[in-house]
């Protein structure tokens, strides 16, 4: 297929050391144009990642024919207006998680992709690890019986405070819970289904911010299963887990959910457990290959608009601000 030709909106943290590579390490993608919040930022990474074109005004950038997809990585609260903004200029998006600060404005964001007819998928990466999807197919198909309890523990502590945008609720909609929590909710909604009943507990011990840095969100599924997301950027913990049970068997991962390696633990219909190696993945360099393949026609959205907007009203409905 022709390749994709992208933007990425944001020019430091993961767009630089994540997403641009991603981009350019996917075969059916070209990075083309980056966005930035000044001219020099924009030149210092068009000079580090050998792109072509460096904006720091936005109508200049979504003016590019070129582009034709745009990673959105910027703060949570440039989301809804960014997104808009560039659907509306013709340009798919990806935007990054979380969709947007509030519910309501993840609304706006999807009428604004169906009003347009653009593409609008949402950055839950842990997705594309073809082991992960190949159990939540086997998941699905009732390999590991009734569904009965999930769990995800994602900790990825911080050394110092984070970035002002960061510890403020109105501009973050939440710091852990948005930052590694959102994925864990995620996973738990890919396997099983929406849900009924949220409740949260938030703390910010470690760095005493309005926003948390520490959050335990429990959710009671539709199906009657229940889920607990177990997020921190305060503390440490062994490797990010997911654990998943049922009715037949379980099966727990240990160190894949970000693609390095790992182990994977199963045990199906009472027989004796398992533990197999899991492969690496390059999860972002697959995100990226997946809404290109989408923007193509070649395949469907793998992470819905709606994915990210459930996602942030079960945030909503934990944080209780």
């Amino acid at each position: 297929m022709e390749q994709v030709v992208w933007g990425i909106m944001g020019s430091t943290a993961w767009a630089d050391t994540m997403f641009g590579p991603a981009i350019q390490g996917a075969s059916n993608a070209r990075l083309h144009a980056v966005l930035s919040s000044s001219q020099a930022n924009a030149d210092a990474f068009c000079a580090k990642h050998s792109v072509e074109c460096g904006y720091s005004n936005l109508e200049a950038f979504l003016a590019d024919d070129e582009i034709e997809a745009i990673w959105i990585a910027t703060p949570q609260n440039l989301h809804a207006e960014q997104t808009i903004a560039a659907l509306e200029h013709g340009k798919h998006v990806l935007c990054e998680k979380t969709m947007a600060v509030t519910a309501d404005e993840c609304v706006l964001m999807i009428h604004a992709a169906e009003r347009t007819g653009n593409l609008l998928s949402i950055g839950y990466h842990m997705r594309h690890h073809p082991l992960h999807q190949e159990l939540q197919q086997d998941w699905n198909n009732g390999q590991f019986g009734t569904p009965i309890y999930a769990r995800t523990q994602i900790y990825f502590p911080y050394g110092e405070a984070p970035t002002t945008w960061r510890a403020k609720k109105e501009t973050s909609g939440g710091w852990a819970i948005n930052d590694v929590g959102t994925h864990g909710i995620d996973l738990l909604r890919w396997f099983l289904g929406d849900a009924a009943a949220v409740n949260g507990e938030l703390s910010s011990l470690r760095f005493g911010l309005e926003t948390d840095d520490h959050a335990v969100v429990t959710i009671r599924f539709q199906n009657g299963a229940v889920g607990v997301a177990d997020a921190s950027t305060a503390v440490g913990a062994p490797a990010p887990r997911l654990e998943l049970y049922g009715s037949e068997g379980y099966c727990i991962l240990d160190g894949t959910l970000f693609g390095g390696g790992g182990t994977v633990t199963q045990s199906r219909a009472g027989a004796d457990a398992v533990v197999s190696e899991a492969p690496m993945a390059p999860l972002y360099q697959n995100q990226a290959e997946a809404f290109s393949r989408a923007v193509r026609g070649e395949e469907e959205l793998f992470v819905s608009a709606e994915d990210g907007l459930e996602n942030v009203k079960i945030i909503e409905q934990a944080r209780g601000w």
